[in-house]
């Protein structure tokens, strides 16, 4: 009986039609070789498509992107004005170059904005400080056109990362950098990284100014982004001691625990800024200026390039390029002919602004009042940060 059954399984195997098989040796040498070639050169493609981010020059061309685009622009506006009067082409790139200036802003409400997108499942640690570099300059550049043109440069102190939730792959992202504060060396700058929900994502993409983009609060010391702001768990109370505790004290306790530690999960992943961006990440970035090897105070550089107090008076026009705040004409006399030039407004950073008396510092009186005092108080928060980081290095 067992001999049938098997004679019996053996013919119904080989009723199976065979499977096909494919057998490389069998092809020509020339040919095998080929297809191999063929599928490596495509997967070689894929890979350098995937991160072509990391291939060489890729970060120094994203990064100087900007100043590449200045100077495009600064050459095709010499190009046009080329059979123009000496005198004359000097007063329209002297013109041009005044025009970069943030004239009569609020350095707390400038914003840069920068675009970007995960694709790669996850946006690594690495890849934040990467998208940063290049915000970073951009601000500088819109924020500083006259320091960049007299021959100064940035030096990065530090940047510390807070992550609050990932970035969602193939979902596009935003990094906001804006000015927190400064002190009579460092300048603290504000990056954060956010994105928007599908649903108002698209909406937000089909506005490319930066100003129409996001209506910017000026930041308060009350501002700054925590992890948790209110906690749902203020119904929570003291358990009761092991004597007085019954089962279902302990079941309803449990429940109210479970119950807030959902709610607390909920509210950190709840990170919405005013415009409804959700927030992934903080950054905050120590910079300073300089001139050669000296060092310029942020609060010398800043009323030069047109930064100010508002108005004095709320019924007052703002201030603008058609409208310059009282200072301006002392900036622009340090550097635009003919009582100024760039190597005048190059020493001037350098140290000449020392040997001005104090009753005669224009640029403090131009970012006094509620300048100063917000600058105060942003400081107290984000200079905190720097002190304990370098209070760590004595540690252990």
């Amino acid at each position: 009986m067992l001999g049938q059954q098997s004679r019996d399984s053996l013919r119904l195997l080989a009723r199976i039609p065979p499977m096909p098989s494919f057998n490389s040796l069998k092809l020509p040498r020339g040919q095998s070789t080929t297809l191999v070639l063929s599928a490596s050169k495509y997967i070689f493609f894929v890979l350098l498509l995937i991160n072509f981010r990391s291939l060489p020059f890729a970060w120094h061309i994203r990064v100087f992107l900007p100043v590449l685009r200045l100077r495009l622009q600064y050459y095709l506006l010499r190009l046009r004005i080329l059979f123009r009067p000496k005198e004359v082409r000097a007063k329209i790139l002297a013109d041009w170059g005044e025009g970069l200036c943030p004239i009569g802003a609020n350095p707390f409400e400038l914003v840069t904005c920068v675009d970007d997108a995960d694709y790669n499942g996850h946006l690594s640690n690495s890849s934040y400080a990467k998208a940063l570099d290049a915000a970073r300059l951009k601000l500088v550049l819109k924020a500083l056109p006259a320091f960049a043109r007299s021959g100064g440069w940035m030096a990065l102190g530090s940047t510390h990362f807070h992550f609050i939730r990932e970035i969602p792959f193939l979902r596009s992202y935003e990094i906001r950098l804006s000015i927190g504060a400064w002190d009579h060396k460092w300048m603290f700058l504000i990056a954060r990284y956010v994105s928007f929900p599908k649903n108002r994502h698209s909406q937000q993409l089909g506005t490319k100014n930066d100003s129409a983009r996001l209506s910017k609060i000026p930041t308060t010391s009350n501002d700054f982004p925590r992890i948790l702001l209110s906690t749902p768990a203020e119904d929570l109370t003291t358990p009761a001691t092991p004597s007085n505790v019954t089962e279902v004290d302990s079941n309803l306790q449990a429940e109210k625990t479970a119950k807030a530690m959902e709610g607390l999960a909920a509210a950190q992943s709840r990170m919405l800024e005013s415009d409804g961006a959700v927030l992934h990440c903080v950054a905050i970035s120590y910079i300073c200026f300089k001139h050669g090897r000296i060092t310029v105070p942020p609060g010398v550089i800043l009323p030069c390039e047109g930064f100010s107090k508002p108005p004095s008076t709320a019924a007052a026009a703002p201030f603008s390029s058609t409208n310059p705040p009282p200072h301006w004409k002392k900036a622009q006399a340090l550097r635009v002919a003919p009582s100024g030039s760039m190597p005048t407004f190059a020493k001037f950073l350098k140290g000449d602004w020392r040997d001005v008396p104090e009753d005669e510092r224009w640029w403090e009186e131009a970012l006094d009042g509620p300048i100063e005092e917000q600058r105060k108080a942003n400081l107290e928060v984000l200079d905190s940060i720097r002190k304990g980081m370098e209070g760590a290095r004595f540690i252990g």
